[in-house]
C-alpha cells in the first residue's frame, strides 16, 4: 500500500510547510495549522471494491486535546515517522498505516463526526451492508467497507477558518498542497469511487475552479439555504468523477435527517440522469 505519493506527503518538512501555509492563508488563533504529522486518509483503501465506495473530502482535520486523539493522531504517527527517518525501512510506518486503514473500527475514531455519515450513507446507498448490523456497528461497517475520507489540506487546526478563494489560489502552487492532491489522485485511482462527496462549503470554490472548470451547478429542492448542493463532474488525475458538494452537517447545513434525506434525493435524481456526462 505504501506508494511514492503517500511518502511524498508523509516525509516532508512539516515545520516549514505549516509555517508557509499559515502565512500564505493568513491563519492565526484557533485556525492556525499545527506542526504535527499530517492527516493522510482514513478508510480501508486496500480492500474497498471499485465502484462500491465514496470518497469523502473535508477541508482540513480538526485538532483535539483528547488523550485518545493524541495517542493515535499525534504520538503514533510521530513515533513511526521518526523511526522511518532513522532507518529508511517502510516497515516502521506499518502501525500508523494500519490504524488509518482500520480507523472506522477503532475506539479512537471520531464517533460524533463520522457516525452521522455512516448512518446516512448506509441507510441511503449501502443498505446491504448497513442492515446486516445494528446501532453504531451498522455505521462503522458501512464506513469501513464503503468510505475513504481525505482532507484538501492535510494539516490539523483547532477550527477551520480557511478563506476559500485564497485556498483555491494556492492548491495548485504550494508544494505541500500539490503533494496532498497527488495523494488524493492516487487514492481515487486505487479505489475508483462512485463519486466524490465534498463536506463543507469551504471546499466548493477550489473544487469547482481547479477540477470542474467552473462548471458546477447549484441545486436546491428545499426552502432553506441549508439544503443547497453543488453538483457536476471533476477531472482528477486520469479520471472524470461525479461530485456532490454539500454544507457541513451542522447549524449552517443539513443538520436534520429530513434535510439530509432531501439533499440525497436531489443528488440521486441528478446522478441518475447526468452522472455519465463528461467535462
Amino acid at each position: 500500500m505504501l506508494s511514492q505519493e503517500l511518502l511524498s506527503v508523509i516525509n516532508r518538512d512539516h515545520t516549514r510547510d505549516v509555517s508557509r501555509l499559515n502565512s500564505a492563508l493568513s491563519l492565526h488563533g484557533d485556525g492556525e495549522l499545527v506542526d504535527i504529522p499530517p492527516h493522510i486518509f482514513v478508510g480501508n483503501i486496500s480492500k474497498l471494491n471499485h465502484g462500491d465506495c465514496i470518497l469523502l473530502m473535508g477541508i482540513n482535520p480538526r485538532l483535539s486535546q483528547n488523550e485518545k486523539f493524541e495517542r493515535v493522531n499525534i504520538n503514533l504517527p510521530t513515533k513511526c515517522l521518526s523511526e522511518f527517518r532513522q532507518s529508511g525501512n517502510p516497515k516502521d510506518l506499518e502501525d500508523w498505516l494500519y490504524f488509518q486503514e482500520n480507523y472506522f473500527l477503532q475506539e479512537e475514531r471520531n464517533k460524533s463526526h463520522f457516525g452521522k455519515f455512516g448512518h446516512w450513507f448506509g441507510s441511503r446507498w449501502f443498505q446491504d451492508t448497513y442492515h446486516r448490523y445494528s446501532g453504531a456497528e451498522a455505521s462503522q461497517m458501512t464506513l469501513h467497507n464503503h468510505v475513504v475520507e481525505v482532507d484538501a489540506l492535510q494539516y490539523f487546526s483547532k477550527s477551520a477558518s480557511i478563506e476559500p478563494s485564497r485556498f483555491a489560489d494556492l492548491i495548485e502552487k504550494d508544494p505541500a498542497l500539490v503533494a496532498n492532491m497527488r495523494l488524493i489522485e492516487w487514492i481515487i485511482d486505487k479505489v475508483q469511487p462512485k463519486w466524490i462527496q465534498i463536506n463543507g462549503k469551504s471546499n466548493w470554490t477550489f473544487v469547482d475552479r481547479c477540477f470542474m472548470g467552473s462548471t458546477a451547478i447549484s441545486l436546491n429542492d428545499g426552502d432553506t439555504a441549508k439544503t443547497e448542493i453543488m453538483v457536476g463532474h471533476a477531472r482528477i488525475g486520469r479520471r472524470i468523477i461525479p461530485v456532490f458538494m454539500h454544507k457541513f452537517l451542522n447549524m449552517s447545513g443539513p443538520q436534520r435527517k429530513d434535510e439530509r434525506l432531501l439533499i440525497s434525493e436531489t443528488w440521486d435524481n441528478w446522478y441518475r440522469n447526468e452522472s455519465h456526462a463528461t467535462l
